[in-house]
């Protein structure tokens, strides 16, 4: 019985040790291909099939709001520029991703995203 215990949690450590290093990758391979600023900006991947990308969208409404400005949100749809997608590495929608002013992806979330963790992540900024 403890040898499943620790089977399990020696996977656990491992999966989410590749996950973290797989996002941590990816955020650098992309910090060549994004531009500079004077507002922080937030790439939004979403699709017109894809039904979390609607609530996603109101909640990037209530963080622009917050915002009052101080934030460009680039919405682009995986279906209609599937080129920029796959060149931002974009495998699942919705996706966010957070670019600094200096053009730094500072975050990547994969999957719906609510407005505590995305407002978290801008005041960091």
């Amino acid at each position: 019985m403890i040898e499943r215990l620790l089977i399990l949690l020696a996977l656990t450590a491992l999966s989410s040790g590749a996950y973290i290093g797989l996002k941590h990758l990816h955020m650098r391979r992309m910090e060549r291909i994004t531009a500079v600023s004077n507002h922080p900006t937030l790439l939004y991947f979403r699709s017109d099939n894809c039904s979390p990308c609607m609530t996603q969208a109101r909640y990037l409404e209530q963080v622009a709001q917050n915002w009052n400005g101080r934030l460009a949100i680039q919405k682009i749809d995986a279906d209609a520029e599937p080129d920029t997608a796959q060149k931002y590495g974009v495998f699942t929608l919705p996706t966010t991703i957070l670019i600094d002013t200096m053009g730094k992806v500072r975050q990547i979330n994969y999957g719906l995203t609510n407005v505590q963790k995305l407002s978290q992540q801008l005041n960091v900024l």
